[in-house]
C-alpha cells in the first residue's frame, strides 16, 4: 500500500510538471506571436540637432556640434499618425523614423534548405531585413504638449499597421503583466517584460501628472514606446526612468493611454492641446505645509499665488486658499487640478470652490484660453546663447522680449530652446522658462549666469528661480566640475 501511493504521488508531481510546462510554453508561445504582430506598429524616432560640450581649457565659449538622438514612437493610425515623447523631438532640425517591417511568413520565405537553412541557424535572424534596406521617411511635428510630455508627428505614407488608441474602459492594474518595445540605445525593435508595479503613481508632490509605475526595463530610446498588455492593447506612452545612473533600475515610467488618447484628439485637430487658465498657482498640501501655515485641512491644491490683474485676482481668489472642487468635482490631489483645467471649456466661467478657514466659498472664474505654442520663432545666435551646463540656449531678456513673450520677469536668461536629447524632467529646463537668479543671486545678462556657475563651489547645490509660464518656482541642479 505505501509503495503504491509514493507510485500515485510521483505520478501527481510529473503531471502537474507537465502541465506547468506546458502553460509555460503556451504563454512563451503567446509572446512570441504578439511580438511578430505589434513589431510593425512600433517606430524608431531619429532626430538631428545641436550638442554643446563645456568649453576646453582656455577656450572663450563652448563648443556646438551636431548631433543625434534616438527615441521611440508608436504608429496610432494608418495614415501615417505617431505618438512619442515631446522631449524626444523638442527643437530638433530634422526627423526621420525608421519603420520596422512586417515578417515575411510566405512560402518562399519559409522555404530554405541546405546552407542557407544552416546559415539562418547559426547566424540568429539573418533573415531579417538589413537597417540598409529599411524604410526611413522624415516625419513633422503636428504639434507637442509638454505637461503630459506626449508629440504627435506625421509621415507620408498609408497601410501602415497600427495599435489604436481605444477606449475599452479597463485601466491598467496593479501586477497587470505588461510589455516595453522601443529602441534602447539605439537597439531598435527591443522588448522587455515586467509588471505594472502601481497605478496612478505621481513621483512628486508637485508633478502635475499620475503615471503608471512599471518595472519593465526602460533605458534612453525608449522614451515614446508603447506599453502594452499581454493582449496588445496600448495601456501607456513611457516617458521616463528614474535613478541616478540614467539606466534602468526598475522604475519606470508611462503616461496613461486615457491621457494619451485626449492629447492625440487634442493635437490631431487643433495641432495643440487647450487649457483654461484663471491666473492662480497652485501647489500640494503636505501636512507640513498645512501645519506651518496653519490650513484648514493637511492634504489638497492650496493657491500659492495669484497673479496680479489676473481674473482670479478680480473675481476675488486668494493665496492660501484652498482648493476643495473645480466644476463640481472634487479636487484631493494636483493631477486632479490639472485634468480638470484640461478638460473645462475655456468659452465657460469656471466653478471654483475653495476652503478659506473653515469657510468654503464659491467662485465662478473667467477662464483664459492657453494654447501651447510648440516652438517660438526668436532668432539666437548658437554659438554665443550655449550655456553647456546647462543644456540650453539662452538670451538676456530685455523690455521688448518680456513685453512679447508675456512674462513676469523683466530681467534674467530667457531658454530659447534646449539642446538635443535634453530631457525636460522635474528638475529640467524647458523653452520658455526664464532664469531670474541662481542661489539667490539676480541674473542680468548670459554672462553673469556662466560667471555664477563657474563661481560655485565644489559640492554645492545650484538653486535656480525660474518663471515657466508666468510662474515662479525653484530647481536643482548639479554640475560637474572641471579642473
Amino acid at each position: 500500500m505505501q509503495r503504491f501511493l509514493v507510485v500515485l504521488c510521483l505520478t501527481a508531481n510529473a503531471r502537474a510538471a507537465s502541465e506547468k510546462s506546458d502553460s509555460l510554453a503556451q504563454f512563451s508561445g503567446a509572446l512570441e506571436r504578439l511580438a511578430a504582430t505589434i513589431a510593425p506598429a512600433v517606430v524608431q524616432v531619429q532626430v538631428s540637432g545641436w550638442c554643446g560640450s563645456p568649453p576646453v581649457a582656455g577656450e572663450a565659449s563652448a563648443i556646438l556640434t551636431s548631433c543625434r538622438a534616438v527615441g521611440s514612437g508608436v504608429v496610432v493610425d494608418p495614415s501615417g499618425y505617431i505618438i512619442t515623447n515631446a522631449h524626444v523631438v523638442r527643437n530638433a532640425r530634422r526627423i526621420r523614423v525608421m519603420l520596422t517591417p512586417k515578417p515575411d511568413h510566405s512560402a518562399a520565405a519559409l522555404a530554405t534548405t541546405g546552407k542557407q537553412q544552416a546559415l539562418d541557424t547559426v547566424v540568429v535572424g539573418a533573415n531579417r531585413e538589413p537597417v540598409g534596406k529599411r524604410q526611413i521617411l522624415d516625419a513633422v511635428v503636428v504639434g507637442a504638449n509638454r505637461e503630459t510630455d506626449i508629440a504627435l508627428l506625421k509621415i507620408e505614407t498609408t497601410g501602415l499597421q497600427a495599435i489604436p488608441l481605444t477606449n475599452n474602459g479597463r485601466g491598467p492594474r496593479q501586477g497587470q503583466v505588461v510589455l516595453a518595445v522601443g529602441s534602447p540605445e539605439g537597439l531598435d525593435n527591443t522588448m522587455t517584460i515586467g509588471i505594472v508595479s502601481a497605478v496612478g503613481r505621481q513621483p512628486h508632490p508637485n508633478f502635475p501628472m499620475l503615471y503608471i509605475q512599471t518595472d519593465a526595463a526602460i533605458n534612453p530610446g525608449n522614451s515614446g514606446g508603447p506599453l502594452l498588455d499581454v493582449g496588445g492593447e496600448l495601456i501607456g506612452i513611457n516617458t521616463f526612468m528614474m535613478g541616478e545612473s540614467g539606466r534602468n533600475q526598475g522604475l519606470g515610467f508611462a503616461v496613461p493611454a486615457g491621457v494619451v488618447r485626449y492629447v492625440y484628439e487634442q493635437l490631431r485637430s487643433h495641432g495643440v492641446v487647450r487649457q483654461s487658465l484663471v491666473g492662480v498657482l497652485v501647489q500640494t498640501v503636505t501636512p507640513g505645509l498645512a501645519q506651518g501655515l496653519n490650513l484648514s485641512r493637511g492634504y489638497g491644491v492650496v493657491i500659492r499665488d495669484v497673479l496680479p490683474g489676473s481674473p482670479a485676482d478680480t473675481i476675488g481668489l486668494r493665496p492660501l486658499d484652498i482648493v476643495s472642487a473645480i466644476d463640481g468635482a472634487a479636487v484631493s490631489a494636483l493631477p486632479y487640478y490639472t485634468a480638470m483645467m484640461y478638460l473645462h471649456n475655456p468659452s465657460d466661467p469656471v466653478a471654483v470652490s475653495v476652503l478659506r478657514g473653515e469657510q468654503t466659498i464659491e467662485f465662478q472664474v473667467p477662464a483664459v484660453t492657453a494654447d501651447e505654442e510648440y516652438d517660438r520663432d526668436t532668432s539666437f545666435d548658437p554659438q554665443e546663447s550655449l550655456i553647456a551646463e546647462l543644456g540650453i540656449f539662452g538670451k538676456t531678456v530685455n523690455a521688448t522680449l518680456a513685453l512679447q513673450g508675456g512674462l513676469r520677469s523683466n530681467a534674467g536668461i530667457y531658454v530659447m530652446a534646449t539642446t538635443a536629447g535634453n530631457e525636460d524632467t522635474a528638475t529640467g529646463l524647458a523653452p520658455g522658462d526664464v532664469i531670474a537668479s541662481l542661489n539667490g543671486m539676480p541674473l542680468l545678462s548670459i554672462q553673469e549666469l556662466r560667471g555664477a556657475i563657474n563661481s560655485l563651489k565644489r559640492g554645492k547645490p545650484a538653486i535656480l528661480q525660474i518663471e515657466r509660464n508666468g510662474r515662479y518656482l525653484y530647481i536643482e541642479r548639479e554640475f560637474e566640475h572641471r579642473p
